[in-house]
């Protein structure tokens, strides 16, 4: 059972969505409605769905410009109020200490 318990699962999950205690009490003990560990489940989930579709969202548009070589046809004045949405939510997110961290990282590196 043990030897399950380190599976490729585990290797996957623990450094990604869960916590080492949140996988052992969903997967080894099967308490799978185990309210603490299921929340740190959907918010780094959702976490990193945010992060993933804000970047696939972008991929078309680059793909375009470096096909055809050229930026020919971008309005500057969008582009220009996209990094200042931008800009503004990150400082907003700095000046009130919010944590950010790629998902895929463990959270003491």
């Amino acid at each position: 059972m043990a030897a399950e318990a380190d599976g490729p699962l585990k290797r996957l999950l623990v450094p990604i969505l869960l916590p080492e205690k949140c996988y052992d009490q969903l997967f080894v003990q099967w308490d799978l409605l185990h309210v603490p560990c299921l929340k740190i489940l959907l918010s780094k989930g959702l976490g990193l769905g945010i992060v993933a579709g804000s970047l696939l969202v972008k991929l078309p548009q680059v793909f375009k410009i470096l096909g055809a070589k050229s930026a020919e046809g971008l309005s500057l004045q969008s582009v220009m109020l996209e990094l200042v949405a931008l800009t503004g939510t990150m400082v907003y997110s700095i000046t009130n200490n919010f944590p950010f961290r790629p998902a895929f990282l463990p959270p003491n590196s």
